[in-house]
């Protein structure tokens, strides 16, 4: 056999050709992982003396292998064959890994007393791996010895062998050439780089009861860790501590509490320390703060503590609730900063000193004092009822009560007025102190003028009949510009033709007359313009008098009586007007001799049918030569023989018509233009007022 080459030590890759690949190839690895602590290249191959030619006798030779820290020896053989002997006395390979021997090999197979490497991969413990060989002064066969490589790898410091403690506390990070431990949230990592410490200092508990653990709790308990909790309640109470469920702190028998240490500290005095197996008694400190102390050190395995606190103080006097008072919450005690609220049964205020309260809350004081006195409960009073226009209240409860439950009745004065909107006038105090309707409404009724009804009934103005006194107690007189006629709508409004007060410039000189029959009688009710609103779509034509109607406002509401009442509208479902229906017109218009009334006349006129209306126009024109317009929102009434017809200063004035039904009458058209008065095949033509029910009522509602 050659001679062999002695290595007493292999670093940094000492190996031949065949490991320049590897070498390469970790180099590859390394640049893909960039700036990753990859060590050095550490690999290479082993041989027998003389590999792989039959090693000689007597030989001895040994390898160190050394990897960076963090990293460990990897070593497998690729061929072994040694001389078999018991015990492998004879020629063998040992592994060392510092003063531990790994493995004593020889043979080629594995017996029940000695050991070949077979497949096996051996690592060592540390980063040292020392492998030798020897062979005695004869071998009787040849042996061709052993071949093996070895490389430098990683060493996961995070495996520990099973029953082994565990390296980092919470969490353990291997990376290449070493590992880092850290902690889970509520932790951090101590300064020995293993154990994780709870962060458990400074917390503050205000709240009046609460439970407080060590850390963890029931499960063991950081090791060196220093923990504090402050209880902060409000002045006036004491802090009670009872610890609860199991108390486990590292003792020892002979010295107390040497380490791991519990005890709780007050501006009274020191409670502890605690430590063992036995829960403290309830502690009553006596004190409205209180502070709890725990600390470990760096060795036992115990679960720790549970304590729950609460604070008392002392307590109030029971409330009483006075009567018809409900209070809340009810308690068998109250204490400090606890409160209970006084509410009434409906109908009953909250009062004190003549003064009625929204709520009422009172508050226990430290020292077992209320902060405020009880109230009363009184009795809801409406108060006398508001009076009702056009109308009277009456008491339906005696002795004129006013207070919860009381009823009285409102009604209007009879026959001029009546309720509006079916209500029946029966109002009781309600729990809010408002007298309310049947509807449980706030608001009054409302009295509104009886229309369309004489006081005198009238009989069957040019070749008219004088009126009677209360015979038409909706017409109204207009002396302004000049004189008009127009009819009383409700109590504040009068219904006219717009050329009648079109050019009514000055409001304040237009004088509006009612319950008269003289024109220039002394007698009458007098009423003021607030306001004329003349329809948008009537110009002023002498030719064309289409929507020849106005609304005046009046700036107060009139005394409805026998003599001044409301003419009603045409009702929208049923009263329109028909050719040869009979109505009255009325006016102090010119008579028959061409003379202004001195009196109040009327007179009775059919409905023309429209295409003899329209046949008696036809090719007439106005007095200045322009061809007369009728349109739809225009109805023509009179005889064909004259006679009977409305006429100057009549403009204005309501025709109305008896509704048959109701039994009321309603105006049916105004008067608005003619060719003369009272001439044959001549009629008077009216403003049809069922076409302007909507714009009637859009400008009342809006302006009231």
């Amino acid at each position: 056999m050659g001679p062999c080459r002695p290595l007493s030590e292999i670093q940094l890759g000492d190996g031949n050709m065949d490991f320049l690949r590897l070498s390469l190839l970790l180099a590859m690895v390394m640049q893909q992982v960039g700036s990753s602590p990859w060590p050095k290249a550490v690999f290479g191959r082993l041989t027998s003396p003389g590999f792989p030619e039959v090693y000689p006798n007597n030989e001895e030779q040994s390898w160190n292998l050394i990897a960076p820290p963090g990293y460990r020896i990897s070593l497998y053989f690729t061929h072994f064959n040694l001389e078999l002997s018991y015990l492998c006395e004879y020629d063998f390979v040992k592994l060392y890994s510092g003063d531990k021997l790994l493995a004593t090999l020889c043979g080629q197979e594995s017996t029940d007393t000695e050991r070949a490497p077979g497949n096996h991969t051996f690592h060592s413990v540390g980063s040292n791996l020392r492998v030798v060989f020897r062979s005695d002064y004869s071998n009787e066969k040849d042996f061709t010895g052993f071949e093996a490589f070895y490389a430098a790898e990683d060493i996961d410091e995070c495996q520990v062998p099973p029953g082994a403690d565990p390296i980092c506390d919470h969490y353990c990070h291997n990376y290449l050439g070493g590992f880092y431990c850290s902690c889970r949230a509520g932790f951090k990592l101590h300064k020995d780089k293993h154990t994780c410490s709870a962060q458990c200092s400074g917390q503050v508990f205000t709240e009046r009861s609460g439970v407080i653990m060590s850390p963890d709790y029931p499960q063991a308990y950081p090791k060196l860790s220093s923990c504090s909790y402050s209880i902060q309640l409000e002045d006036g109470f004491n802090v009670i501590l009872e610890f609860e469920g199991s108390f486990d702190v590292e003792t020892h028998p002979e010295t107390p509490c040497p380490y791991d240490i519990l005890k709780i500290k007050t501006d009274k005095g020191e409670y502890g320390p605690f430590c063992g197996q036995t829960s403290p008694r309830q502690i009553n400190t006596r004190s409205h703060t209180a502070t709890i102390i725990f600390i470990t050190d760096a060795s036992g395995d115990h679960t720790g503590w549970k304590i729950r606190y609460w604070g008392t103080a002392q307590p109030c006097p029971i409330p009483i609730s006075p009567p018809h008072g409900r209070i809340a919450p009810v308690q068998p005690k109250y204490i400090m900063t606890e409160h209970f609220s006084l509410s009434c049964e409906t109908g009953y205020v909250l009062s004190k000193d003549e003064r009625i309260l929204e709520s009422f809350t009172a508050v226990c004081q430290k020292g077992g004092t209320w902060d405020q006195a009880m109230p009363e409960c009184s009795i809801v009073d409406c108060g006398p009822p508001d009076d009702l226009l056009n109308g009277q209240v009456t008491y339906i409860t005696d002795g004129e009560v006013t207070t919860y439950e009381a009823v009285i009745q409102y009604s209007c004065k009879d026959p001029f007025y009546t309720m509006k909107m079916n209500n029946d006038g029966k109002y009781r105090c309600g729990a809010d102190g408002f007298w309310k309707s049947s509807k449980g409404e706030n608001s009054l009724p409302v009295c509104e003028p009886v229309c369309g009804v004489a006081s005198q009934r009238m009989e069957r103005v040019l070749g008219g009949s004088k009126a009677k006194l209360g015979e038409f107690p909706w017409q109204v007189m207009l002396l302004g510009e000049a004189l008009a006629g127009g009819a009383l709508l409700y109590d504040n409004w009068v219904l006219t033709a717009a050329h009648a007060v079109y050019e009514q410039r000055d409001l304040s000189s237009l004088e509006i007359r009612m319950g008269a029959l003289k024109r220039v009688s002394p007698h009458y009710t007098e009423a003021w313009a607030d306001a004329v609103f003349i329809h948008e779509g009537y110009t002023y034509d002498e030719a064309n008098f289409d929507n020849d109607i106005a609304l005046i406002k009046l700036k107060t509401r009139v005394e409805i009586n026998r003599n001044v009442t409301p003419i009603c509208l045409p009702r929208k479902n049923g009263t329109h007007v028909k050719t040869n229906d009979l109505g009255m017109v009325s006016g102090w218009g010119r008579t028959e001799k061409a003379l202004r009334a001195q009196s109040l006349m009327y007179v009775e006129l059919p409905v023309v049918d429209w295409q003899t209306c329209l046949a008696a126009f036809e090719k007439k024109k106005s007095p200045g030569g322009k061809p007369l317009v009728l349109t739809d929102n225009m109805l023509c009434a009179g005889f064909q023989s004259g006679g009977k017809d409305s006429c100057s200063g009549d403009s204005g004035g309501p025709l109305v018509f008896l509704d048959h039904e109701t039994r009321k009458w309603f105006v049916g058209g105004i008067v608005s233009w003619g060719l003369g008065c009272g001439e044959a095949n001549q009629y008077g033509v009216y403003t049809n007022v069922v076409n302007y029910i909507s714009w009637i009522e859009n400008i009342i509602l809006n302006n009231s």
